[in-house]
């Protein structure tokens, strides 16, 4: 029961929501950040169980994702406000950063707004999310920043992620990537000379063990030969081994050729026993568990589709 009481103003003056700083159909705000996260965390059906359980509070699916949504794109907002200052840094930084970046396509859907049901002009497509991650050496703690926008934007969000985690004038980069041309742009246009770019040995070895069944009748020794050499510094015998291999130019299928270009034109991004001299890392793991738990365990879970702008807010978040 509560007491209304009467202004010459007002009709009515609510002192107990007015003190405790609720309003009528809506929620206090240690109420909003307890449902925001885990909104992040969680689809809103599984969030409105979770709140229930931890708080005894029952709200519907769809306030929570209201709710979840508008903070989602506050943060967003909020963000695109300070990257536009990446190129601020300090003179003073960590010694060495590791800074990777890669995509992953995520379902959305678009509809015409003008259509008389919407349903009807429902469109479904995947749209590259990308996700940039750096971390200080010998460090735990991993920065991350996400979007859909196009490379020159989340270039933006890579050097504003690297300030983040220590970036100064004197930080050396160490950037591990697959070999995407945008990747190696990017790094050279955010971090410049003070970067060190390698190509993901992973990635590399692959194209490496599709060659290997036309380069000898032994492919597990030969792999185990060519590893070896490129992580001693010997890349250029790796390169002489597929040339002598290559396959003529009119076969279509011709791995051995694809791994020879591939080598051929990064050479100067196949450094590998130098960074194993200095105890980096030869291999983009950094960036590949980000997306399983920062992008993919939120967007990607079974059945979701994302309208864009909900799926850059909460990427954001």
């Amino acid at each position: 029961m509560e007491r209304i009481w009467r202004s010459k103003s007002k009709s009515y003056l609510r002192v107990l929501t007015k003190s405790i700083g609720v309003e009528t159909r809506n929620c206090s705000t240690p109420l909003q950040r307890v449902m925001s996260d885990f909104g992040y965390e969680h689809s809103f059906q599984k969030s409105v169980v979770r709140l229930k359980e931890h708080y005894g509070i029952e709200l519907s699916a769809s306030t929570l994702a209201g709710i979840t949504l508008k903070h989602a794109k506050q943060i967003r907002k909020t963000q695109k406000q300070r990257i536009s200052h990446h190129r601020a840094l300090p003179s003073k930084g960590k010694d060495c950063l590791i800074a990777e970046v890669d995509g992953t396509m995520i379902r959305v859907v678009q509809t015409n707004p003008k259509a008389k049901d919407c349903r009807r002009s429902r469109k479904v497509e995947y749209k590259e999310a990308r996700l940039s991650a750096v971390q200080a050496k010998e460090s735990v703690e991993t920065f991350y920043q996400a979007g859909f926008e196009n490379v020159d934007v989340i270039g933006q969000q890579w050097a504003y992620t690297a300030k983040l985690a220590g970036r100064g004038l004197n930080t050396k980069m160490h950037i591990v990537g697959d070999g995407a041309s945008w990747i190696l742009r990017q790094s050279k246009e955010v971090f410049g000379k003070d970067s060190e770019y390698l190509i993901d040995f992973y990635h590399l070895c692959e194209y490496l063990h599709e060659a290997s069944q036309k380069c000898s009748s032994n492919p597990k020794r030969w792999m185990k030969t060519q590893k070896k050499r490129l992580k001693t510094g010997h890349y250029r015998k790796v390169i002489k081994e597929l040339e002598a291999s290559l396959e003529p130019e009119k076969i279509k299928e011709a791995p051995v050729r694809k791994a020879y270009r591939y080598m051929t034109n990064r050479t100067e991004s196949l450094s590998y026993d130098k960074a194993i001299a200095q105890d980096l890392p030869i291999g983009s793991g950094l960036i590949e568990s980000g997306h399983k738990h920062v992008l993919q365990a939120r967007l990607k879970i079974p059945g979701a589709s994302w309208n864009i702008d909900n799926a850059n807010a909460m990427a954001a978040a």
